[in-house]
Formats: structure tokens, sequence, C-alpha cells
């Protein structure tokens, strides 16, 4: 009696997904969230740009105005300046809506899959479950910074005409990181600190608090040492460079710092009081109409008055060292993420 064996088949080796595949099936799950940021943006952008118009027609008129030094063109700057160096609230809202985008867009996106339980359908999948969420925090990435770069030019030709009329520093705290390639950075550590919380928690609005509060603490941190990147520079100069951002104001004689009390007491002599040493040496009289100014006093009697700053000039460098240290901070988080996916169960 002869047995006839049967050769097993080759197991048959399953391609991968392609990418562009992942692509498409990733924008059909963010697509909602990227259209309503778009909308959102969108309004922002009418309102750049019927405010900046207006904005620029003034500072042209301001810039035409001949001469210069004639009560009509005086009272234009003035009517400029009065109408556009306070932006009020809405400033608020430009310097929050990268952390608010990022957090928003990064928070739902492993956070819902937990939390609704979905994961197990999407996860167990061919595409495996690294894969899959590589494909879906990378897309998510480039669409959080590919809408707030938009974003950030929009401001700044917004605010152009503020810059050359040196009411407003490109460096200072309301104006910098909501431009140039900075806002990228702001809003890519946020979406990333959203996906990484969102795995944490396991919950959608837990995880967008917890970015959100990382975010804007951060955010104050770094709005202090912002501007100690560079060393700063230091000049005695009453009018130095405009554009540049003041970091701190003091008096000297003789090469050595002069406190309150020894100010206060050369200034009483001429008639004068100190006020606010380190807010630039301000003064006023003690009596009304006394006609002494401090500042000329100071100066004829031997002191010099130092400020230190960050020339404008610095803008751009300033600007690529904030992006690199977030996206670098981004780039770890989000790695962090997919460790977890790949070596911990859900």
């Amino acid at each position: 009696m002869s047995t006839t064996r049967l050769a097993s088949a080759p197991p048959q080796r399953v391609r991968p997904i392609p990418w562009r595949r992942l692509a498409w099936v990733t924008w059909r799950r963010q697509r909602t969230t990227i259209l309503a940021t778009l909308a959102l943006l969108g309004l922002l952008a009418i309102y750049l740009l019927v405010t900046g118009l207006q904005m620029r027609s003034a500072w042209h008129s301001v810039q035409s105005c001949i001469p210069q030094q004639s009560r009509s063109c005086i009272f234009e700057w003035s009517n400029f300046k009065d109408s556009y160096s306070n932006p009020g609230i809405i400033s608020a809202l430009f310097i929050f809506a990268p952390l608010l985008i990022g957090a928003f867009a990064g928070a739902p996106l492993i956070g819902r899959e937990l939390e609704t339980g979905t994961y197990r359908y999407a996860w167990t999948q061919g595409v495996g479950r690294n894969r899959w969420a590589t494909a879906l925090l990378v897309s998510g990435a480039v669409a959080v910074g590919v809408l707030t770069g938009g974003f950030g030019a929009m401001i700044a030709w917004h605010d152009r005409p503020l810059w050359d009329a040196d009411i407003a520093s490109r460096l200072q705290a309301s104006e910098f990181p909501t431009t140039g390639i900075a806002i990228v950075g702001w809003s890519l550590l946020a979406y990333a600190a959203g996906v990484l919380t969102g795995y944490l928690w396991r919950r959608v609005l837990p995880a967008l608090a917890t970015a959100i509060g990382i975010g804007f603490g951060l955010a104050f941190a770094t709005s202090n040492l912002r501007l100690h990147y560079l060393a700063p520079l230091k000049t005695s100069s009453l009018a130095f460079v405009p554009g540049s951002q003041t970091i701190q104001q003091w008096w000297e004689k003789a090469g050595a710092v002069v406190n309150t009390s020894d100010l206060n007491a050369a200034l009483r002599s001429a008639g004068v009081q100190q006020i606010d040493v380190g807010g630039g040496g301000k003064a006023t009289p003690t009596t009304p109409g006394d006609g002494t100014d401090p500042v000329t006093y100071l100066l004829h009697h031997g002191y010099s008055q130092w400020t230190s700053y960050q020339p404008a000039s610095r803008y751009w460098t300033f600007q690529w060292i904030e992006f690199g240290w977030l996206t670098a901070l981004a780039v770890l988080l989000l790695t962090t993420t997919l460790w977890l996916i790949r070596h911990r169960d859900a």
C-alpha cells in the first residue's frame, strides 16, 4: 500500500499596503478637522486682509506726508499710532492659535481610537499598528505645519507697517511666536503633546487640556528665555537701532552700577526724584514746573545710562533656533508615542 504525500503550498507573502493608499485613508479620517481648521483660519485671514490693507494705507499716508515735522504730519503720525498700536484681544488669539490648532488636531488621533475602542479594528488590520500610526501622525503633522505656516505669513504681512514704524518689534513676545517659522514649531509641539497625552490618557478631553497646558506653560517660560538665545548687546546711546528689543536698562558712574538710593541722592540736589530705575531711569520733578530734565542732569554729571538689547537683525537667527528645538522636541514626543504603540498593549 502506497501513501501519497501532499506537498504543502508555499506561504504567500502579503505585500504591505502602499503609503499612498494609507495617505488617502488618513485624509478621509482627518478631513473634517482639516477643513474646519481651514475655515477658521480663513475667517481670521479675511480679518487680517481687511485691517492690513487699512493699516498699510494709513502708514503710506504717514510716509508720504511732508514736511515730516509739520503739525499736520505729526497729527497724521499720532493718529496712526493711536489707531494701530493696541491690537486688543485679537492679538492674544493669534498667540494662542498655533497651540490650540496643534492640540485640537493631535489629541483625538490616538485618544479617540482608545476611548471608543475602535483601535481593536484599526490596529489589527494587515497594515499593522505601527505603520498605521506612522501614516496617521506624519500626515497630521504636515497638515498642521502647512496651515499654521500660512497663517503666520499672513500675520507677518499684516504687522509689517507696525515693524516699519517701530511701534512693534518682531522680537517681542506678542509678535515673535506668531510669525516666521516659529509658529510652525509651536503648532507641531502642541500637536505632538496632544498625540502623546491622547495615548496616555486614552481619552480626548483630558489629553486636550493637558496638551494645551503643556504648550502654554512652555510658551510662558520661553518668552523669558528667548532674548537670551544669544548674548545681548549693550549700548549707552539713548537712540539705538530701530526694531531692537530692550532687555534691561540701568545707570552707571565710573564703570560701577548706581543703585536707587545713590541715584536719588544725586537727583535731589537738582530738585527731581528718581523712579523706576530698572525700567529705564525715568524721573519726574518733585515740584510742578521745575523744568529740570533728570536725564540731562545725570548725563552732565558723569552718569551714563546703559541698555542691553537684542538687535532686529537677529530675528531669523532666533526663529531658526526656536523652530529647531521645538521641532526636535515634537519629534521626540511623536517617536515616544510610536514606541509605546509598538511595545505596549493597547
